[in-house]
């Protein structure tokens, strides 16, 4: 699993990539650090759990300005593709919202290319098909 820690504004976001396994204890462990509450921690223990491909999961807390976005294992650079891009906007509106920002400025959209530069290595690693090989 990789792990990559961002400061997005005051807001802190754990990114948590899973290869091929996740590390159930380490979100577990990242979402409690989000203060979010067990209702969460249960959806995406069952989410990993499910071993299905192809998904993810974010969870935003605004007061705390901590998230949590969790993206499985995906059976192309595609599909990697597809899923962190699907997370981040989630990720861009809660930000959005929680600072007040209009989701129909270029606020967000912002958000979600500076998300995307500051996650470029892992981007391209894991949304390279010939990369993964």
């Amino acid at each position: 699993m990789i792990q990559k820690v961002l400061v997005i504004g005051r807001w802190v976001v754990d990114f948590l990539f899973a290869e091929e396994d996740y590390d159930i204890p380490g979100v577990i462990a990242c979402l409690w650090d989000a203060y979010a509450p067990l209702y969460i921690s249960e959806q995406a223990e069952d989410l990993m759990k499910s071993c299905e491909y192809n998904c993810g999961f974010t969870y935003a807390n605004p007061y705390h300005k901590r998230a949590v976005v969790l993206i499985g294992p995906t059976t192309s650079g595609a599909e990697f593709l597809d899923t962190l891009t699907h997370e981040v906007h989630h990720l861009a509106v809660a930000i959005a919202q929680g600072l007040g920002i209009d989701l129909e400025s270029e606020g967000p959209a912002y958000l979600s290319g500076d998300t995307a530069r500051a996650l470029a290595e892992v981007v391209c690693r894991m949304g390279c098909s010939h990369c993964r090989e």
